[in-house]
């Protein structure tokens, strides 16, 4: 078992929150042509790693992998079904941003017989949030994508939202968390803003042009979007993720069980045989990359310390939590010292112990990154 991730780096404008590798373009920049030829021979490049593998999910993100033009998207699945096993259950995912979300562009879709499911990137579900975070779309844009869901026949999709920013309000989370249960929105991905360096909030945060909450906003906020989606029944699988049953994000619980994936494009990362591997992370070195036929920039052996690490962060980024016998069985030089920390003071309060699996409660998913960090050995 094992999944496929597909990064499409091109983007109409860049979104004042984002740090994901991307270039500004539009359909027709020659990037998008030279890019295709290079991603394609990648495919077929990377294929003998998972010569004895079955692709369970593949995932096309970005940047923006609806500003290509579909028949591009369709060109990269055939690259893949010619070179890979793919399961017959494959979950095939791509993302699509609100403007892009039409008739056209669904009839595409549902054609293609390959995508099955989709998420989109609403952020906010009024035009002031979305005009703050940068959007390019409105919230009619959101209306009409739900509105093209369920024309074609499409039941498993997820949308993006976005909160903890100075400008939003705990009456719009109510009204945008009590819209998304009405309408039976499979998968909901709620993030809490942050700002990163090499951004444009960073920069305006810098310049005073925005202002950064503090904490107990942050906090406030984390606890109203969790208990409305949770009332109505949302499972929170996952820190920043909720799903109604069955709907939860294969491809992602793919990252948090450790399972195999290869990363296709600029600045994408691999993870197989206990190593992870990385792409050039600009489109000029990435074709040179590809030209001179190198399967990554550069590749890191993971240490047992490594995945001892990647254990605690992963597992405790999920609800069930950490294994705690099969995490003594596995690294016993590490499992007292771990134990001592969890059992401190300064963080026994956050966890929980249930069928030996150790989770953080609500405060400690809050807090998770600290926590996490200061847990590695």
């Amino acid at each position: 078992m094992s999944g496929l991730y597909v990064h499409i780096p091109f983007c109409v404008r860049k979104c004042g929150y984002c740090d994901f590798y991307s270039v500004k373009c539009g359909k027709d920049n020659h990037f998008i042509a030279v890019f295709m030829k290079n991603i394609v021979k990648e495919i077929i490049l990377k294929s003998y790693l998972f010569e004895n593998e079955t692709i369970q999910t593949i995932y096309f993100g970005g940047g923006t992998p609806s500003i290509l033009p579909f028949e591009m998207i369709e060109t990269i699945f055939n690259t893949i079904r010619d070179n890979y096993k793919l399961s017959e259950n494959l979950e095939c995912t791509i993302e699509i941003n609100p403007e892009h979300a039409t008739e056209e562009y669904f009839s595409a879709l549902k054609n293609s017989e390959f995508i099955n499911r989709l998420s989109a990137g609403f952020q906010a579900m009024d035009d002031q949030g979305l005009k703050y975070l940068g959007r390019n779309h409105s919230v009619k844009d959101n209306y009409r994508y739900l509105n093209l869901c369920e024309k074609y026949g499409f039941d498993n999709f997820s949308v993006d939202y976005i909160f903890g920013y100075e400008i939003l309000t705990e009456k719009e989370i109510e009204k945008s968390m009590k819209f998304f249960a009405d309408k039976k929105i499979p998968h909901i991905s709620a993030y809490s803003l942050g700002i990163e360096e090499n951004t444009i909030f960073y920069k305006k945060l810098l310049s005073g042009k925005i202002h950064k909450p503090d904490d107990e906003f942050f906090l406030r906020q984390f606890r109203l979007v969790h208990s409305l989606l949770e009332s109505q029944g949302y499972n929170h699988y996952e820190i920043s993720n909720y799903s109604l049953p069955e709907k939860h994000s294969r491809h992602n619980s793919n990252y948090w069980d450790f399972v195999p994936y290869l990363g296709f494009g600029p600045s994408a990362h691999s993870y197989y045989n206990n190593s992870r591997s990385w792409n050039s992370r600009r489109l000029p070195e990435y074709f040179q990359q590809i030209d001179e036929q190198k399967l990554f920039e550069e590749n890191e052996v993971l240490t047992p310390t490594d995945i001892f690490n990647e254990k605690i962060m992963l597992g405790l980024r999920t609800s069930k939590g950490l294994n705690i016998s099969a995490l003594k069985s596995c690294f016993p030089q590490f499992f007292d010292k771990f134990i001592k920390k969890v059992k401190s003071r300064e963080f026994v309060e956050y966890f929980e112990l249930n069928s030996n699996y150790l989770k953080l409660n609500l405060d400690g998913i809050f807090i998770s990154d600290y926590i996490i960090s200061e847990l590695f050995e």
